[in-house]
């Protein structure tokens, strides 16, 4: 019995082994995409943008990608969580408290105050 859930379970533990290392290369790309970005709209796209932007892809996907990937899901993670909460609070919630009856309307100009008050004080 014991060998045949250990024989079923491999497969499952492989499996996700597997889909561990296919998110980690979506992740790089999405990661890649990001900094091409960033150094051709901050540097420019001569030369010099395409040393830096190789130095600062080697450096990022390759050598340090353990801190700077999970940098990076944190960072998705609250840019998302914080334009949640602003759509949230721009567009969900209801409008503004109806007027109780018997409540005049502000003065909305000064056009408006005169024709309260009975026209132009010159003409009075």
């Amino acid at each position: 019995m014991d060998f045949f859930v250990l024989t079923n379970l491999f497969p499952i533990i492989l499996f996700f082994g597997e889909l561990f290392g296919d998110l980690t290369f979506i992740l790089k790309i999405f990661v890649l995409m990001a900094i091409f970005s960033y150094v051709m709209n901050h540097v420019g796209k001569g030369a010099l943008g395409i040393f830096i932007f190789a130095l600062i892809s080697w450096l990022v996907i390759f050598d340090y990608f353990a801190i700077f990937g999970s940098i990076y899901i944190l960072h998705i993670l609250l840019t998302m969580g914080l334009i949640s909460v602003i759509i949230d609070f721009m567009f969900i919630t209801p409008g503004p408290a109806p007027k109780a009856p018997g409540m005049g309307e502000p003065v909305g100009s000064g056009k408006d105050f005169t024709t309260r008050l009975g026209g132009p004080p010159l003409l009075r």
